[in-house]
């Protein structure tokens, strides 16, 4: 059986960027994960985008958006929720590249 991957995504008013993020994680051709947006109340639109995704990905997609203690709060709870075996995490401004999650299971 193929591991499964959680993505922690630690998020506040990134809706410039967090497209991008989402995109290069559901463009992965590894299908085997799952994605935990973990928000602090972002009020920019980020959570419009967030949507979108979790209605084309209901089962791999789950966030939450509430006010935290910051980037470190928001991680550990994504710690706490992820249900993969392998754990990481990507800031809500960045990418992935093509081929990463197959060149993390190997």
């Amino acid at each position: 059986m193929t591991p499964k991957i959680s993505i922690i995504i630690p998020s506040f008013n990134k809706a410039k960027y967090i497209e991008k993020t989402l995109f290069s994680i559901f463009d992965q051709s590894y299908r085997n994960f799952e994605v935990l947006v973990q928000d602090g109340g972002s009020t920019d639109g980020t959570l419009q985008i967030i949507k979108k995704y979790k209605i084309r990905y209901p089962r791999q997609i789950f966030y939450e958006s509430k006010k935290d203690g910051g980037q470190l709060d928001a991680i550990n709870t994504g710690l706490k929720l992820a249900t993969g075996d392998i754990v990481t995490y990507i800031n809500a401004d960045d990418a992935y590249c093509d081929g990463a999650f197959e060149a993390v299971v190997g």
